[in-house]
């Protein structure tokens, strides 16, 4: 990266304050950046920015408190989000190129410009669409489709049948359309069912490191466009996941959940099988579900309950050891006043 404050005034939509024509050579954190990077700061962290000794600033307006050069724009975390965009691209630039030691079955369907690295295997009756890059050692079971520019890193595997859109977005070691946990108890052996059916990733998706999508057992499981999961997610058979939805890491979502349009899922929230999950709820860190929640609805705790009655229990379980010892405390005065009002000659016994 070498850009002018006006190159990148430019890309970004912004006014320069300052000296247009400096050259920054990075982008970094506010902490971390030196006089030859740019940072950004938005509203809220103007005040530590003060400290800053980046080159130059986005910031979404100007301040006396900040001497350096300036570029106003309305939101700089996206501004500065456009240049870190293609200073990755430049990062992971790959030859458009099949390696040698690649293996491409029969009937297989091959787009242009593709990247296919070294190890990768292409099993019979597969669809690579045309920009897409497979990485060094992923396997694509048969009959797979993968829609255009697509990113699926090394180790990924991706079983047989299932179907990516475009651009999706599949990091390290991730497993797609593995068997679902499909299992029936007889004769008190755990007899295996079959899972037949397979997994559908819509455009746009991004799925972290170290996740595993089940298929379904007979018929789909889901993840909708423009969802994200982070790593070390698990999606069990037959989950139908909607449209812009977010997972944060270690969430295990059982089979046959339904998880509406634009939820939001802290880490490790975990819900049990056949639940339905209403448009935009959100749900905080360690959330257990039991029970289908409504939309619209913040939840929280140890089973799922709106965020503010979640935290009141949590409040009021920081309290339970002193209350403990307090009912301790009372009950050996009841029983003390209980041995005395039973003692020949107490008031209590004369009125009786």
């Amino acid at each position: 990266m070498r850009y002018t404050l006006a190159e990148i005034a430019a890309k970004v939509g912004g006014e320069v304050i300052g000296d247009k024509t400096l050259v920054v050579t990075g982008i970094n954190s506010l902490e971390a950046a030196t006089a030859d990077e740019l940072s950004f700061a938005e509203e809220k962290f103007l005040k530590k920015a003060i400290s800053s000794k980046a080159g130059a600033l986005l910031v979404p307006r100007e301040t006396d408190d900040l001497h350096q050069p300036l570029i106003i724009c309305d939101q700089p975390f996206r501004a500065a989000g456009r240049i870190m965009t293609e200073i990755d691209e430049a990062n992971q630039m790959v030859d458009h190129s099949i390696d040698q030691t690649a293996s491409i079955g029969e009937n297989v369907s091959l787009g242009s410009n593709l990247h296919i690295g070294p190890g990768a295997v292409i099993s019979n009756d597969a669809v690579i669409g045309d920009k897409s890059r497979i990485y060094a050692n992923t396997f694509i079971g048969k009959g797979v489709i993968v829609g255009s520019e697509c990113r699926l890193y090394p180790g990924v595997v991706i079983r047989e049948n299932c179907s990516l859109g475009n651009r999706v977005i599949i990091h390290p070691n991730s497993v797609i359309g593995s068997d679902g946990f499909g299992f029936l108890q007889v004769g008190g052996c755990n007899v295996k069912i079959p899972q037949i059916g397979r997994v559908i990733i819509e455009d746009d998706v991004e799925i972290g490191a170290l996740c595993t999508v089940n298929r379904a057992a007979m018929d789909e499981t889901v993840i909708g466009r423009g969802t994200k999961l982070d790593d070390h997610v698990h999606l069990g058979h037959g989950v139908k996941v909607g449209h812009e939805v977010i997972m944060c890491a270690q969430v295990g979502i059982s089979g046959s959940v339904r998880i509406g349009n634009q939820v939001m899922l802290g880490p490790r929230v975990g819900m049990v099988d056949h639940l339905t999950i209403g448009d935009r709820a959100r749900l905080m860190v360690g959330t257990s579900v039991t029970k289908s929640l409504a939309g619209d609805i913040d939840y929280g705790g140890t089973p799922a309950v709106p965020v503010k009655q979640a935290l009141r229990q949590m409040m009021a379980a920081t309290h339970l050891p002193k209350d403990r010892g307090r009912l301790a405390a009372l009950e050996k005065k009841v029983q003390e006043l209980e041995q005395l009002l039973q003692e020949p000659g107490t008031k209590a016994q004369n009125l009786s």
